[in-house]
């Protein structure tokens, strides 16, 4: 996490939890979406979402990074190895010199060293930026490089390029090296997340472009900046969900009316079953399963096929124990049945019979010869005789009752003709199977134990013939059947498994729609919240750039309707009319808009960069704007490192008539590509060519002359001391705030050069004594003119005064 997306989680967590109005699902899935997919799916997954601890902002590339210097050697216009020596720390540097005197090549080098490309290489379509980046002088060993010290850490770090002979421009060695290391390879994925969103760098072909080019390469630049990639992130993962579960809610109903259509056309009766079913509103989901599993058969007679298929007969094994039993039977009655045996038994029946009337009526008449009377004494004897008698018949007994079981048994096999053959009469041919099953069912009926064991094998071995040969028609027909039902049933219960998934998923559906709509909505206001600041500094910038232009600048705002409609909307109105910023503008123009634009992203305070490098930001400009220009960038650099390159002297010349502090360094190129940096207009200079004017102005009284020359003289001289005192702390590691710290309280020029001198305010009383011992006393002379030109006229030479007072500034400057 970047720290322009500090306290987005918690900004976002504190929103949901004030939102009545969003639901408690959605706002778990608001949360999930901003911590990670990861996250986001386990919700989904309905896994209870769990507490995180929020990322803290990092910048894995450190604060507070300043540029020391840049050294190129044999790239682009630059032959022999050069340095461009820099301050590290807030101020103007103007880098000037005419065309093709290798300037931009200083700052095109920086970018390279830094970034790996160069916008103009990058995205121009000619390829001969690509092909002359080796100098023609010194083709052989490549190398860009630059310096980098970082506030409140000692030393300073040193990222080069170097390539040698055959190597092409994206290959080659790329390495950083700390203050006493050894060089390593340089930490690209350290620094990419940096340099995307703050980048330092805005070369003149990015000038123009910035508003005409990609509306969204500015889009996205500017909302980076604002910390918003974090929600975008969120958003685009519920947004891709969304997409996802709206497709799977939509499907089935998409293709229902094309299955249902499919189904209707057949005969088959689960089809029209499942059709029908289709057809209502809310179709029967378990109905629509049975179907497509088999469990509902449908009509149109296929359960009718399946009862056939089922239909019920004895086994040839039942058939067979039947038989035997039967056969046993038949055996034990022949086996007793003589004719004593069964005289005896009839004997028995008659005489238990005339004993249960005596029992039941008393003494009576015979009832078969109406001779003899049945009373008590004839009761007496019969009995006695009965019981012999039926104990002789027993056997003949027991063998009757078990032939009358076995015969029960055996017709019980034989059932009715079921009602079944004659409803399946239209479906199959079921006479032969009726026939058969009539004739088996006689036997239910047969008295003739004899007949029965005759007649029941043979009819059993016909109805099962005939029944097993319907069957196999019944079957037959149902997988006829089923190989045209297979291939819908199929398309059912994938339509029927989409749908239970729509189902499901449709409650999902809405909670995810819910949490994106949300967090859109919450996008938007955040957008408006934290460019406005942005829009603030780019309309006074763009209130100082504008000179004399009739073109006012108001809201800046972010417009995303899309991906592929991503923009800056600029307010721009023409003597109070809304306009197009395009259609109204000159090139001058466009690049001041670009300029008010980038500079706030440029110099914001969550930024590792403290230094902005501008490449020819002065061409097409009137002078006006190049006033304004030259005083916006004079006030950047009151707390940026500002280096600007430009070949045009009208900004060099602003800066020393509108009296801006700035350091200007002249790019000369010689022959075979030789190129020399030297200071034309420092601070320093500045002062002590104000003070050699003010010598030779005749218009001025002698005292006022004397006392301007010696304080610009002082100044000269505090400005050659401040800038030594800032260069050694800042290289020991102190941060820029500490070293202002301690220059506050340096009151005096001697306790200034003090701090310059012995980096100790402390020691300001053994001064004097060291320049006089180190330098002469023309040095502590110098130092006292300049004190004494605070209280009363210098009366001494001023040409002399001027002299040493630079050879003082020298010697603190290469101390």
């Amino acid at each position: 996490m970047t720290v322009a997306e500090s306290g987005l989680h918690g900004l976002m967590l504190s929103r949901v939890e004030r939102d009545r109005e969003l639901t408690p699902r959605a706002a778990e899935l608001v949360i999930a979406a901003c911590r990670g997919e990861s996250a986001l799916n386990r919700v989904l997954d309905g896994v209870p979402a769990e507490d995180e601890p929020t990322a803290h902002p990092q910048q894995a590339v450190g604060g507070g990074i300043y540029l020391s210097g840049v050294r190129v050697r044999g790239f682009r216009g630059i032959g022999p190895e050069v340095d461009l020596p820099l301050v590290s720390g807030p101020g103007l540097t103007v880098v000037t010199g005419r065309n093709g005197s290798g300037k931009s090549s200083f700052a095109e080098a920086a970018e390279f060293a830094l970034t790996g490309n160069n916008t103009r290489w990058t995205k121009s379509l000619n390829e001969v930026w690509r092909q002359g980046w080796r100098n023609l002088h010194a083709p052989d060993d490549v190398s860009v490089s630059i310096t980098l010290v970082r506030a409140g850490t000692a030393g300073a770090t040193t990222i080069r390029r170097a390539w040698t002979a055959g190597d092409d421009f994206t290959r080659g060695t790329w390495t950083e090296q700390r203050s006493g290391q050894e060089p390593a390879v340089f930490d690209q994925a350290k620094w990419r997340s940096a340099l995307e969103t703050y980048r330092p760098f805005l070369p003149y072909s990015e000038l123009g472009k910035s508003l005409e080019g990609k509306p969204s390469e500015l889009h996205d630049a500017v909302h980076s900046l604002l910390g918003l990639e974090a929600i975008t992130d969120a958003q685009n993962r519920l947004a891709e969900h969304r997409k996802r579960l709206a497709d799977v809610v939509a499907k089935p109903y998409d293709r229902r009316a094309k299955v249902r259509e499919e189904l209707a056309a057949s005969p088959d009766g689960r089809a029209q079953r499942a059709a029908e079913l289709l057809g209502q509103d809310h179709p029967d989901l378990d109905a629509l399963a049975d179907l497509a599993l088999g469990t509902d058969v449908g009509g149109g007679g296929t359960p009718l096929l399946l009862q056939v298929i089922e239909l019920p007969l004895p086994s040839a094994a039942d058939l067979a124990r039947c038989l035997e039993e039967l056969d046993a039977a038949l055996s034990g009655v022949t086996a007793v049945a003589t004719d004593g045996a069964q005289m005896c038994l009839r004997t028995s029946e008659v005489l238990r019979v005339a004993l249960e009337l005596h029992e039941a009526k008393g003494n009576k008449s015979c009832p078969v010869c109406g001779i003899g009377v049945l009373d008590q004494r004839w009761f007496t004897a019969t009995r006695k005789r009965a019981e012999t008698l039926a104990a002789a018949a027993a056997a003949l007994h027991d063998a009757g009752t078990r032939l009358d079981t076995a015969t029960a048994a055996a017709r019980s096999l034989c059932g009715q003709v079921p009602g079944l053959l004659k409803e399946v009469d239209g479906l199959l041919h079921t006479e032969a199977a009726r026939t058969a099953w009539a004739a088996w069912a006689q036997c239910s009926t047969s008295e003739d134990p004899v007949k029965l064991r005759t007649e029941l094998p043979v009819r059993h071995a016909a109805v099962l013939a005939a029944v097993d040969t319907l069957k196999a028609a019944a079957q037959e027909q149902i997988d006829k059947r089923d190989l045209v039902w297979r291939p819908m049933a199929l398309a059912l219960f994938e339509w029927h498994s989409q749908a239970e998934r729509a189902l499901a998923d449709q409650q999902v559906l809405a909670d995810v729609t819910e949490a994106e709509s949300w967090i859109r909505r919450t996008a938007a206001r955040l957008r408006s919240e934290r460019i406005a600041p942005f829009a603030k500094e780019s309309q006074r910038i763009w209130q100082r750039l504008r000179q004399q232009s009739n073109i006012d600048l108001g809201t800046v705002h972010l417009e995303s309707t899309g991906q592929d409609n991503r923009r800056v909307e600029l307010d721009v109105s023409v003597d109070g009319k809304p306009n197009s910023a395009l259609a109204v503008m000159s090139q001058g123009e466009l690049h001041a808009m670009a300029l008010a634009l980038f500079l706030p992203r440029a110099v914001v305070d969550e930024s590792p960069f403290r230094f902005v490098v501008i490449d020819d930001p002065v061409q097409a400009m009137d002078p006006a704007k190049v006033d304004g220009l030259a005083q916006v960038l004079a006030d950047v650099g009151l707390t940026r490192q500002v280096v600007v390159f430009t070949h045009d002297e009208r900004l060099v010349e602003a800066v020393r008539r509108l009296r801006l502090t700035a350091t200007v360094w002249e790019v000369c190129r010689g022959e075979n590509s030789v190129v020399q940096v030297r200071m034309c207009d420092d601070p320093v200079g500045r002062y002590l060519s104000d003070a050699r004017a003010m010598r030779t102005t005749d218009d001025l009284p002698e005292e006022a002359r004397a006392e301007l020359v010696a304080s610009c003289c002082r100044s000269a001289l505090e400005t050659a001391g401040d800038t030594r005192f800032r260069q050694v702390r800042l290289a020991r590691g102190q941060s820029h705030a500490e070293v202002e710290q301690v220059l506050e309280q340096a009151l005096t020029t001697r306790q200034r050069m003090s701090l310059a001198v012995f980096d100790d305010l402390s020691e300001n009383r053994n001064l004097l004594t060291h320049l006089t011992n180190t330098l002469g006393a023309w040095a502590v002379d110098v130092l006292n003119a300049c004190r004494a030109g605070t209280t009363s006229p210098y009366d001494g030479d001023l040409l002399t005064l001027i002299r040493d007072t630079e050879r003082l500034t020298n010697w603190l400057r290469d101390e």
